[in-house]
């Protein structure tokens, strides 16, 4: 029997909806059926351009047509929270931009709200769905580098320093890889050990560094930024060698492995590179004024087909939450921002 057709509605049409849009049209037995904007005129301009035929100039509208399926919130992020919970109640299946919300008390009141009314809701964290973060674990669940003591994570960018704090624009990226790397099922929760900040005159945060103590003497420390920028890149350190993650780190294609033995750990291997190419099935929709090939808004949305195909493949199957990035890690990552934002002076 073939696969029936999963009808997504868009809820926002900013830069991440744009490239959002395009992986969903291309993907199978998926369809895109409904914008829903903050007005008439910016989803008409959205669906012309996309050829999505029910246009919505309201999100509550968009999330209460009746034959759409799942509900793609890429709202401003302050909106997140209430829109979620706009379309669990209208029985949605959510796949929400991050944040989903500005602290765990928050993502639990929306997973809570989704558990009871029996719907799939996903925190669009993406690095969790592609290939290159499942070799990552694979590697550390090999042994490949020995026991695993370390990581840290750095995604610093100079674009944005005010509007947004980074600890939620960039830092979860962060927060997100350490606990991939370094938790354990069953595991004790991390703990967040220091933290410090630097403060924009919007009162958001722009630079935040912080330290988490993982159980087993592991230990995590990242920085983000919207204020100034790094290589974005990611390390993973055990007793027999590293795990390079290089950019970008959040969107990997990417895993570079070297090992360390001898005196001082002074013996490198030569480093072994497993690469993961993005999916050449999927294109830029558009073309530009010269007749060449559009591009997507950011680097490597081509890898935001293997999070949609995922939820796509959750909906079907009637699951509650995606096993590549569950409620409870989700609500752990966010309770570990929630307490570096408590704990930074």
């Amino acid at each position: 029997m073939p696969e029936s057709v999963v009808n997504w509605a868009i809820l926002g049409t900013g830069a991440i909806a744009n490239d959002m849009v395009q992986i969903l049209k291309q993907l199978p037995h998926c369809d895109v059926l409904a914008v829903g904007s903050r007005t008439v005129a910016g989803a008409n301009r959205f669906g012309d351009r996309w050829g999505i035929p029910r246009q919505y100039g309201s999100y509550e509208e968009a999330a209460s047509d009746k034959d759409v399926d799942i509900c793609y919130i890429a709202t401003p992020s302050l909106r997140h929270p209430q829109d979620c919970l706009l379309a669990i109640k209208n029985g949605k299946a959510v796949l929400c931009e991050k944040s989903m919300a500005p602290n765990d008390t928050i993502a639990k009141e929306i997973f809570n709200a989704a558990n009871e009314a029996n719907v799939l809701c996903v925190h669009g964290v993406w690095s969790r769905f592609f290939p290159a973060m499942q070799k990552v674990r694979d590697l550390i669940d090999a042994g490949e580098i020995g026991e695993i003591r370390s990581a840290r994570a750095s995604f610093c960018q100079n674009d944005g320093a005010g509007s947004c704090s980074a600890l939620l624009e960039t830092g979860i990226y962060c927060a997100q890889f350490l606990q991939w790397a370094l938790g354990d099922p069953g595991a004790s929760e991390p703990m967040v050990r220091g933290a410090c900040r630097t403060i924009h005159e919007s009162g958001n945060d722009e630079h935040v560094t912080a330290i988490i103590g993982f159980q087993g003497k592991k230990m995590g420390s990242f920085e983000c930024s919207l204020a100034h920028c790094s290589d974005r890149s990611a390390t993973i350190y055990g007793t027999g060698g590293v795990i390079e993650i290089p950019f970008p780190f959040w969107c990997p294609t990417t895993v570079k492995v070297t090992k360390m033995t001898g005196l001082g750990s002074q013996k490198w291997s030569e480093p072994k590179l497993y690469e993961f190419p993005l999916p050449t099935e999927i294109t830029t929709l558009l073309q530009s004024d010269d007749g060449k090939e559009g591009t997507f808004n950011f680097c490597n949305s081509q890898g935001l087909a293997y999070e949609a195909a995922e939820v796509n493949r959750c909906f079907r199957e009637g699951l509650k939450e995606s096993p590549s990035f569950s409620t409870a890690q989700c609500i752990e990552v966010l309770r570990l921002i929630t307490d570096i934002g408590a704990r930074a002076p």
